[in-house]
Protein backbone atom coordinates (compact mmCIF):
# COMPACT_ATOMS: atom_id res chain seq x y z
CA UNK A 1 0.00 0.00 0.00
CA UNK A 2 1.41 3.36 -0.97
CA UNK A 3 1.94 6.06 1.69
CA UNK A 4 -0.72 8.23 0.04
CA UNK A 5 -3.38 5.49 0.19
CA UNK A 6 -2.39 4.62 3.75
CA UNK A 7 -2.74 8.23 4.89
CA UNK A 8 -6.15 8.53 3.23
CA UNK A 9 -7.31 5.29 4.88
CA UNK A 10 -6.00 6.38 8.28
CA UNK A 11 -7.71 9.75 7.96
CA UNK A 12 -10.97 7.98 7.13
CA UNK A 13 -10.56 5.82 10.22
CA UNK A 14 -9.90 8.90 12.33
CA UNK A 15 -13.04 10.56 10.93
CA UNK A 16 -15.10 7.46 11.76
CA UNK A 17 -13.76 7.37 15.31
CA UNK A 18 -14.43 11.06 15.91
CA UNK A 19 -18.01 10.74 14.69
CA UNK A 20 -18.49 7.55 16.73
CA UNK A 21 -17.27 9.32 19.90
CA UNK A 22 -19.67 12.17 19.22
CA UNK A 23 -22.78 10.03 18.75
CA UNK A 24 -21.86 7.51 21.47
CA UNK A 25 -21.50 10.42 23.89
CA UNK A 26 -24.90 11.73 22.85
CA UNK A 27 -26.88 8.50 22.65
CA UNK A 28 -24.85 5.69 24.20
CA UNK A 29 -23.48 2.70 22.34
CA UNK A 30 -26.46 0.33 22.57
CA UNK A 31 -28.76 2.45 20.41
CA UNK A 32 -26.20 3.10 17.67
CA UNK A 33 -25.90 0.42 14.99
CA UNK A 34 -23.19 0.16 12.37
CA UNK A 35 -25.73 1.37 9.82
CA UNK A 36 -26.49 4.43 11.95
CA UNK A 37 -22.79 5.13 12.37
CA UNK A 38 -22.22 4.77 8.62
CA UNK A 39 -25.04 7.22 7.94
CA UNK A 40 -23.61 9.69 10.45
CA UNK A 41 -20.17 9.47 8.84
CA UNK A 42 -21.65 9.77 5.35
CA UNK A 43 -20.60 6.45 3.88
CA UNK A 44 -22.15 3.12 3.08
CA UNK A 45 -22.28 0.36 5.68
CA UNK A 46 -20.01 -1.70 3.43
CA UNK A 47 -17.36 1.01 3.31
CA UNK A 48 -17.56 1.42 7.08
CA UNK A 49 -17.04 -2.31 7.58
CA UNK A 50 -13.96 -2.16 5.36
CA UNK A 51 -12.35 -0.11 8.16
CA UNK A 52 -14.11 -1.63 11.19
CA UNK A 53 -15.86 -5.00 11.03
CA UNK A 54 -18.25 -4.25 13.85
CA UNK A 55 -19.08 -1.82 16.65
CA UNK A 56 -16.81 -3.67 19.08
CA UNK A 57 -13.80 -2.89 16.87
CA UNK A 58 -14.80 0.77 16.82
CA UNK A 59 -15.01 0.90 20.63
CA UNK A 60 -11.65 -0.89 21.01
CA UNK A 61 -10.02 1.64 18.69
CA UNK A 62 -11.57 4.52 20.63
CA UNK A 63 -10.19 3.11 23.89
CA UNK A 64 -6.68 2.88 22.43
CA UNK A 65 -6.83 6.49 21.27
CA UNK A 66 -8.12 7.60 24.65
CA UNK A 67 -5.32 5.91 26.56
CA UNK A 68 -2.73 7.41 24.21
CA UNK A 69 -3.93 10.78 25.49
CA UNK A 70 -3.56 9.61 29.09
CA UNK A 71 0.02 8.52 28.28
CA UNK A 72 0.99 12.14 27.63
CA UNK A 73 -0.15 13.20 31.12
CA UNK A 74 1.72 10.52 33.00
CA UNK A 75 5.07 10.70 31.23
CA UNK A 76 7.99 10.69 33.69
CA UNK A 77 9.53 14.12 34.25
CA UNK A 78 12.57 15.56 36.01
CA UNK A 79 10.57 18.59 37.17
CA UNK A 80 9.72 18.94 40.90
CA UNK A 81 6.35 17.39 41.77
CA UNK A 82 4.21 19.95 43.61
CA UNK A 83 0.55 20.42 44.40
CA UNK A 84 0.23 22.53 41.26
CA UNK A 85 1.77 19.69 39.24
CA UNK A 86 -0.86 17.38 40.73
CA UNK A 87 -3.67 19.84 39.99
CA UNK A 88 -2.54 20.18 36.39
CA UNK A 89 -2.34 16.41 35.91
CA UNK A 90 -5.75 15.85 37.47
CA UNK A 91 -7.32 18.60 35.38
CA UNK A 92 -5.99 17.02 32.18
CA UNK A 93 -7.09 13.61 33.41
CA UNK A 94 -10.67 14.75 33.93
CA UNK A 95 -10.77 16.68 30.65
CA UNK A 96 -9.85 13.49 28.81
CA UNK A 97 -12.40 11.43 30.71
CA UNK A 98 -15.12 13.92 29.88
CA UNK A 99 -14.22 13.78 26.21
CA UNK A 100 -15.33 10.11 26.35
CA UNK A 101 -18.21 10.08 28.86
CA UNK A 102 -19.95 7.15 27.15
CA UNK A 103 -16.99 4.88 27.88
CA UNK A 104 -16.98 5.53 31.62
CA UNK A 105 -20.77 5.58 31.94
CA UNK A 106 -20.99 2.16 30.28
CA UNK A 107 -17.68 0.69 31.39
CA UNK A 108 -19.04 -2.39 33.16
CA UNK A 109 -21.36 -3.33 30.32
CA UNK A 110 -18.74 -2.70 27.65
CA UNK A 111 -16.23 -4.96 29.39
CA UNK A 112 -18.79 -7.71 29.97
CA UNK A 113 -19.88 -7.68 26.34
CA UNK A 114 -16.41 -7.75 24.74
CA UNK A 115 -13.76 -10.07 26.15
CA UNK A 116 -11.04 -8.59 23.92
CA UNK A 117 -11.84 -5.09 25.15
CA UNK A 118 -11.89 -6.32 28.75
CA UNK A 119 -8.53 -8.04 28.45
CA UNK A 120 -6.86 -5.03 26.85
CA UNK A 121 -8.43 -2.64 29.36
CA UNK A 122 -7.11 -4.70 32.27
CA UNK A 123 -3.64 -4.88 30.74
CA UNK A 124 -3.56 -1.10 30.48
CA UNK A 125 -4.92 -0.63 34.00
CA UNK A 126 -2.38 -2.98 35.56
CA UNK A 127 0.48 -1.18 33.84
CA UNK A 128 -0.89 2.22 34.83
CA UNK A 129 -1.24 1.21 38.47
CA UNK A 130 2.34 -0.07 38.46
CA UNK A 131 3.53 3.22 36.92
CA UNK A 132 1.61 5.24 39.49
CA UNK A 133 3.10 3.20 42.33
CA UNK A 134 6.57 4.03 41.00
CA UNK A 135 5.74 7.75 41.06
CA UNK A 136 4.44 7.65 44.64
CA UNK A 137 7.29 5.39 45.72
CA UNK A 138 9.75 7.88 44.24
CA UNK A 139 8.19 10.69 46.24
CA UNK A 140 8.32 8.57 49.37
CA UNK A 141 11.98 7.85 48.75
CA UNK A 142 12.81 11.55 48.88
CA UNK A 143 11.72 11.68 52.50
CA UNK A 144 13.77 8.84 53.93
CA UNK A 145 12.58 5.77 55.77
CA UNK A 146 10.33 7.74 58.11
CA UNK A 147 7.94 8.41 55.25
CA UNK A 148 8.07 4.98 53.66
CA UNK A 149 4.80 3.25 52.86
CA UNK A 150 4.71 -0.51 53.04
CA UNK A 151 3.71 -2.23 49.78
CA UNK A 152 0.06 -2.67 50.80
CA UNK A 153 -0.27 0.97 51.88
CA UNK A 154 1.35 2.17 48.67
CA UNK A 155 -0.95 0.02 46.57
CA UNK A 156 -4.04 1.19 48.45
CA UNK A 157 -3.15 4.88 48.05
CA UNK A 158 -2.60 4.49 44.32
CA UNK A 159 -5.56 2.15 43.79
CA UNK A 160 -7.98 4.48 45.59
CA UNK A 161 -6.71 7.47 43.62
CA UNK A 162 -6.96 5.57 40.35
CA UNK A 163 -10.54 4.46 40.99
CA UNK A 164 -11.55 7.97 42.04
CA UNK A 165 -9.90 9.47 39.00
CA UNK A 166 -11.88 7.26 36.63
CA UNK A 167 -15.29 7.17 38.33
CA UNK A 168 -15.71 10.53 40.01
CA UNK A 169 -17.21 12.45 37.09
CA UNK A 170 -19.75 9.74 36.16
CA UNK A 171 -20.75 9.59 39.83
CA UNK A 172 -21.17 13.37 40.04
CA UNK A 173 -23.31 13.25 36.90
CA UNK A 174 -25.40 10.36 38.30
CA UNK A 175 -26.27 12.57 41.27
CA UNK A 176 -27.91 15.08 38.93
CA UNK A 177 -25.06 17.58 38.69
CA UNK A 178 -24.13 18.85 35.27
CA UNK A 179 -20.51 18.30 34.30
CA UNK A 180 -19.25 21.83 33.75
CA UNK A 181 -16.27 23.92 34.76
CA UNK A 182 -17.33 23.94 38.41
CA UNK A 183 -17.73 20.17 38.47
CA UNK A 184 -14.29 19.69 36.92
CA UNK A 185 -12.70 21.93 39.54
CA UNK A 186 -14.56 20.09 42.28
CA UNK A 187 -13.21 16.77 40.99
CA UNK A 188 -9.67 18.13 40.80
CA UNK A 189 -9.77 19.36 44.39
CA UNK A 190 -11.12 16.03 45.64
CA UNK A 191 -8.15 14.30 44.03
CA UNK A 192 -5.73 16.84 45.49
CA UNK A 193 -7.25 16.27 48.91
CA UNK A 194 -6.71 12.52 48.51
CA UNK A 195 -3.02 12.84 47.63
CA UNK A 196 -2.11 15.96 49.61
CA UNK A 197 -1.28 14.23 52.94
CA UNK A 198 1.21 11.96 51.20
CA UNK A 199 2.71 14.70 49.06
CA UNK A 200 3.17 17.05 52.04
CA UNK A 201 4.60 14.23 54.09
CA UNK A 202 7.22 13.40 51.46
CA UNK A 203 8.14 17.00 50.70
CA UNK A 204 8.26 18.03 54.38
CA UNK A 205 10.78 15.38 55.34
CA UNK A 206 12.76 15.89 52.15
CA UNK A 207 13.15 19.61 52.86
CA UNK A 208 13.88 18.99 56.55
CA UNK A 209 16.70 16.57 55.77
CA UNK A 210 18.19 18.91 53.20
Amino acid sequence: MSPRIYKASQQTKNNILQKAIEIFNQSGTASISMNALAEAVGMSAGNLQYHFKNKEEVIRAIMEEMFKQFDVIYQPTDQPFTLETLRRMMRLNFEIIWSYPFFFRELGALLRNDKLLARRFREIQEQRLADQEKIIKGLAGTGGNRTALNPDELHNVVFTGWVLGHTLLPYIESMGQKINEAALEQAVEIMVQHYKPYLYRFLFYSNKEN
